[in-house]
Parts: structure tokens; C-alpha cells; sequence
């Protein structure tokens, strides 16, 4: 049995805890979050299980506890992975890892050290289509790709994390959702060779809404688009398209007006080879967050680290994401 702690009892808590529910090999022993009542109110929905508001409180009253969910703001990422490997508990860390390149190698250096297993949650990588996509790539089906192209685009997103819009704290979009589709493309395609960024700040005084290129080592080259700045009833909604030598696969996804929503769910798989028909097929359904936590558990239960999401790749994400950032400033191209 794996014996699970969450750090940080906000909206994303939920999916995770959600996932725990689902595997019968995983409990959710305690939960923790510097607002006791945020923290008390995560515990009473999952059977009254005991909540601290500090990790070394729930460290000491749960010696059990063999894995972390660090669900908590991404500004504060560094000091609990840090408690959290000191005390020698295996690590998920919801994304971005951090908002800096020294931040995410101080980060990986304590889990190293602490010769924890770690893995940062980057979700999509197990999201209905995406990881079939994936896995099409992998064997070949699409050949070599000669462009991609991902949007992520919702509604400002209004869970009570003001923080996410803090122009020092959370970076707004390009941080927080271009994020998701800097990774997906960094594993689809391999390390990226320069970015180009073309963005506009809203009020909040953040990047809200961007297109930025990515040109890779191989030749690729890929466009993704944010935004927090979508109005009315604009669905929460995610694409992706891959021009390949052999095929071209198009997906698209809607959910409610945010990803917490995904009941309300209109997707589907495209894939065009030559010749042939179009083939249609409606996304597999099944939940990305449970698919990720069944996997990082399996990688604690081996003594593992995740090859999947390997601690390579999340330095390179962040630095492509902060160039990313870095060109929207400048308005200029900024070479990796």
C-alpha cells in the first residue's frame, strides 16, 4: 500500500485526490496546506483524514507516509521539495517545477541528494490523445514531423489562486498553461534550438495571451498558442495538429470553462494518410491524473526514476519557457 500525502489543498488537490480514490494500491493517509481551513476542508472530503499546515507536522504524526503530491503554488515549489526530500518521501510536484532555471536545479540537486523518486506532473503526457499521439509518433506512424501546432485557451481562470496572475508569483499563462504544450512538444520532438514569442500583457501586468515558435534541434518547427484572455462562455479547449511525412493527426478537445469541468467534454481524433479516408474516432476516456499517479507509483514501488518524464527534461522545459518569456519582453528571438 502506498501511503500518500497532498501539499496544498487548492482546486488542482482535488484531481489528485481523486486519483488516489481510484487505485485501490494508494490512500490518501493526510493533507496538508498553510490555511488550516483550506487544509480542513480538502481532509472532510476525503473521509475526514487527518490535515496539518505544515509538512514537517505531518511528517512527524505520519512516519508511514512513503510519497508526496505537491499540489501547492508553484512560487514555493523549492523549500517543500526540499523538506519534503530531506525527510526522504518519493515526489510528485505539480508543474511548472518552478519559475526560474536556478530554481528547478536547486530542486533537482535535493532530489538527488536525497535519492528520492521524483516527477514533475506533467499531465498531458497521459491525456486522452495526447499520449496516443504520442505513442503514433513513437512507432513510426506519422514519420518524420514537419510542423506542429497546440493551443491552450480558456476564460481568466478564477479558482481563488490569485497568485497565478502575479506578475513575480505565478507569471500568468505562459508559465502556467503554454507550459503543458512547451513540455508535450519538448518530449514529442527533442531539445529545442531558439523560441520567438509574440505576446501582449493584460492588467494584471502578465503575459495572458501568446503565440510563440519553437524551433527544434531536428528541424522542426512548432507554433503554440495561450490564453487566459478568452471571453464569455469561451470552453476550456486544447488542440494539437502534426504535419508528418506520412500522416497528418489533428485532435481537438473542449471542456467546460475550465479543466476541472471535464464532464462537459466535445473531442476527437483526426488522422488523414494518403489515399485513405479520414479517420475518425471520438478520444479514449479515461482520467490523465489516476494514469499519471498509477505510473509514478509504479516507478516508486521499482525504486525508479521516471523515464517518461525524465529530470532532463524538466530543466529544458523551464528554460525553454523562460526564453519564452524572455522574448516577449524583448521582443526578439532568443537563441537556447
Amino acid at each position: 500500500m502506498n501511503h500518500i500525502g497532498i501539499i496544498g489543498a487548492g482546486m488542482i488537490s482535488r484531481s489528485h485526490a481523486n486519483a488516489i480514490k481510484a487505485i485501490p494500491t494508494a490512500v490518501l493517509s493526510a493533507v496538508c496546506d498553510i490555511d488550516e481551513k483550506s487544509a480542513s476542508v480538502l481532509a472532510a472530503e476525503n473521509d475526514g483524514c487527518p490535515h496539518y499546515t505544515t509538512p514537517e507536522a505531518m511528517f512527524a504524526a505520519h512516519p508511514e507516509l512513503d510519497t508526496v503530491i505537491i499540489a501547492a503554488p508553484t512560487f514555493v515549489h523549492r523549500p517543500i521539495v526540499a523538506v519534503c526530500a530531506a525527510h526522504g518521501k518519493n515526489i510528485l510536484c505539480e508543474k511548472p517545477l518552478a519559475l526560474s532555471v536556478d530554481d528547478v536545479e536547486a530542486i533537482l540537486d535535493s532530489v538527488h541528494n536525497a535519492s528520492v523518486v521524483f516527477m514533475t506532473a506533467q499531465v498531458v503526457r497521459f491525456w486522452p490523445g495526447y499520449a496516443e499521439i504520442m505513442e503514433m509518433k513513437n512507432n513510426g506512424e506519422l514519420g518524420d514531423i514537419y510542423l506542429a501546432y497546440a493551443t491552450r485557451c480558456s476564460v481568466m481562470q478564477a479558482w481563488g489562486n490569485t497568485w497565478l496572475v502575479d506578475p513575480k508569483r505565478g507569471q500568468g499563462a505562459i508559465l502556467d498553461m503554454h507550459v503543458h504544450d512547451i513540455d508535450y512538444l519538448r518530449a514529442l520532438l527533442g531539445p529545442a534550438d531558439y523560441v520567438f514569442c509574440a505576446a501582449k500583457k493584460d492588467e494584471t501586468q502578465c503575459f495572458n495571451s501568446a503565440f510563440s515558435t519553437i524551433a527544434f534541434k531536428n528541424g522542426t518547427k512548432a507554433v503554440a498558442q495561450t490564453s487566459f484572455n478568452m471571453q464569455g462562455a469561451y470552453p476550456f479547449s486544447m488542440s494539437l495538429q502534426l504535419v508528418g511525412t506520412k500522416a497528418t493527426v489533428e485532435m481537438v478537445y473542449r471542456a467546460g470553462e475550465n479543466i476541472g469541468e471535464r464532464g462537459a467534454v466535445d473531442s476527437e481524433i483526426k488522422i488523414y494518410r494518403g489515399g485513405q479516408p479520414a479517420e475518425v474516432t471520438p478520444l479514449p476516456q479515461y482520467d490523465a491524473y489516476t494514469k499519471q499517479l498509477e505510473y509514478f507509483l509504479d516507478c516508486v514501488n521499482s525504486g525508479r526514476q521516471p523515464e517518461r518524464v525524465p529530470h532532463e527534461e524538466n530543466l529544458d522545459v523551464i528554460k525553454i519557457a523562460c526564453a519564452i518569456r524572455d522574448s516577449a519582453e524583448q521582443e526578439a528571438k532568443i537563441q537556447l
